[in-house]
């Protein structure tokens, strides 16, 4: 039986929308098994081309899906995490059966020439900025920045991005991603500090940004008009502690909420106050008037686990990435899908690569075709890829200290950024491309990498 794991709000319907899947104890030391069994995707589809089921057959077939370029025995490229063969039927049959996924989060504007990837870095004298490339390594856009940047949202109908800075900062910069130059600066109120992420409302007028309200214990979502100079008009509840990724799902009126439960003060950088009451959370919230529609918490023993990052396909399944405070000793997942009305499914991975992860994920991505789905693993010098719609563990792909990943427009493809400096292109058949950015050489790629055009 299902594990009781979530508090649906009030009149919010379906009982047990929030329950946990496994097939184990929750218990100390032990792996979760657990599967996503909703079957193939539902939504708007778009179909993988012949031509991206031909390249990605060959990649199948020369590199078998383990770890390492070709299966490569050089320790530059060697990750912490074990990554077994992928077989070649069934990578096809998940990356071309049935009908991909559009990503609700890609930025649409026709204006952009072509696909640029946004991070913020820290380069070789020191100094923080915010750097666009394109796929194969140019630079494109470069500003400086204040202090260290974090995430990106993106505009969804013109060619802008925000980037917020990391928390306990305070500022944020628009930036206009075909001039590449900034249109705005704005902050948080003096008692509000920025945890680092951001979502449009779907006509581009509103910019929604997760905030701590550190002297009330308590997060906030800050309400920004985008036509009013970045102007702060207003917040709505978090319903949680440590609110840190959020997105806007398909209806155009539902904020889904990543509440890491962690709760820091500025004048305390680094100190996690709360870990023995942490309430990790994955919430629904209307974005007009901020009531909760559904709250999902994970069993008790997993209440260590913070929910922090998240991405949402086309079809409202939302993949979260986590991270555990709990006891160095414990094995716990870390990769999970919920779908509203559903229960929350915790992915399946051998216990070898849960511990080599070291109870730690970046960051998290879908595919191109909504069927795979990527989380960084930096203490594991990884990005890890996960079958998304059976729930379990596919291969890892080795990228120092990897940490940025995001859709490369091909089914089973993505882009990764190293803390190291560099970036690679990694496939679901586990092999990888290291991407020319002599142009930024001696840089420290941050957290994130955004996708635009």
């Amino acid at each position: 039986p299902a594990l009781p794991g979530s508090q649906p709000a009030p009149g919010s319907g379906s009982a047990g929308s929030g329950d946990v899947v496994s097939r184990t104890r929750v218990r100390r030391g032990v792996p979760f098994r657990d599967r996503f069994g909703s079957g193939p995707p539902r939504g708007s589809a778009r179909g993988i081309s012949a031509r991206s089921l031909r390249s990605l057959e060959g990649i199948a077939e020369r590199s078998a899906g383990r770890w390492g370029p070709g299966g490569s025995t050089d320790p530059r490229h060697r990750t912490n995490v074990p990554g077994p063969a992928v077989d070649r039927r069934a990578l096809l049959r998940l990356i071309g059966g049935g009908a991909g996924v559009a990503l609700a989060s890609r930025a649409a504007f026709g204006r952009t020439p072509k696909r640029m990837y946004l991070a913020a870095r820290k380069n070789a004298a020191g100094a923080f900025r915010v750097s666009g490339f394109r796929p194969e390594g140019a630079l494109c856009l470069d500003l400086p920045l204040p202090a260290r940047g974090h995430a990106f949202a993106l505009h969804p109908e013109r060619p802008v991005a925000v980037c917020f800075a990391r928390r306990p900062g305070t500022f944020a910069v628009a930036i206009d991603l075909l001039r590449g130059s900034p249109i705005a600066r704005f902050g948080s109120p003096p008692d509000r500090h920025f945890y680092g992420h951001g979502a449009w409302a779907a006509d581009g007028r509103l910019l929604y940004a997760s905030e701590n309200d550190f002297a009330g214990g308590r997060g906030v979502i800050g309400v920004y008009r985008a036509d009013d100079g970045y102007r702060r008009v207003g917040e709505l509840p978090a319903h949680g502690v440590g609110p840190h990724e959020l997105a806007l799902l398909s209806d155009r009126e539902t904020l889904v909420v990543a509440n890491g439960g962690i709760a820091t003060h500025p004048d305390a950088p680094g100190v996690k106050l709360n870990l023995p009451a942490m309430a990790p959370s994955l919430v629904y919230v209307e974005r007009r008037g901020g009531r909760l529609l559904e709250r999902l918490r994970l069993p008790r023993g997993l209440r260590r686990l913070g929910i922090r990052h998240l991405c949402v396909a086309g079809d409202d399944r939302v993949a979260i990435a986590m991270q555990y405070e709990g006891p160095r000793g414990d094995v716990v997942p870390l990769v999970g899908m919920h779908r509203r009305g559903a229960p929350l499914v915790l992915f399946d991975a051998p216990e070898p690569v849960l511990r080599g992860m070291r109870h730690y994920c970046g960051g998290v991505a879908f595919d191109a075709s909504g069927h795979v789905v990527a989380a960084s693993a930096p203490r594991a010098d990884a990005i890890t890829l996960w079958d998304a719609r059976r729930g379990r563990y596919l291969c890892s792909v080795p990228v120092a200290d990897g940490s940025g990943v995001a859709p490369a427009g091909v089914a089973g493809r993505f882009l990764a950024s190293s803390g190291r400096g560099g970036a690679v292109v990694l496939d679901a058949g586990g092999r990888r491309r290291v991407i020319d950015t002599a142009e930024v050489a001696g840089s420290r790629w941050d957290n994130h990498l955004a996708a635009a055009g």
